[in-house]
């Protein structure tokens, strides 16, 4: 049975498959060279739809952040945070850490982790 959330186009169903091997990637428009997050099998800045894969940053700047009393793919107490990744912009995302002990502008890295339902998704902890 698949786990993964309804795809919408083709770079989603991609965007997840490469989260399930431990990649964190996004979609670059070869015309422009303009690089979206989330993916797109269109580029909204020239229409192109010659794109490639491209790594996104494995470290960020966490810049918001809020403990989830519930949802779909979290349950309390998972936090979930807003995190700044250089020359893409605000990511949300879990965060794999203590409410309590988070900060604005910490630094965090990527990593991946399964929710209860069997999807793999991504998250980012605190650099030590």
């Amino acid at each position: 049975m698949d786990t993964r959330p309804y795809m919408q186009d083709r770079a989603a169903e991609e965007f997840f498959s490469r989260l399930e091997r431990g990649s964190f990637q996004t979609t670059r428009c070869l015309a422009c060279g303009e690089t979206h997050y989330p993916p797109r099998i269109v580029c909204p800045a020239c229409l192109g739809e010659d794109m490639e894969w491209v790594d996104l940053p494995r470290e960020g700047t966490l810049v918001a952040f809020t403990q989830q009393s519930d949802a779909i793919r979290c349950r309390r107490p998972d936090v979930l945070g807003l995190v700044e990744l250089e020359g893409i912009g605000n990511v949300i995302t879990r965060i794999d850490a203590p409410f309590e002990e988070l900060r604005i502008g910490i630094q965090v890295a990527f990593a991946t982790w399964t929710s209860p339902d069997g999807v793999a998704l991504h998250q980012f902890r605190p650099l030590e």
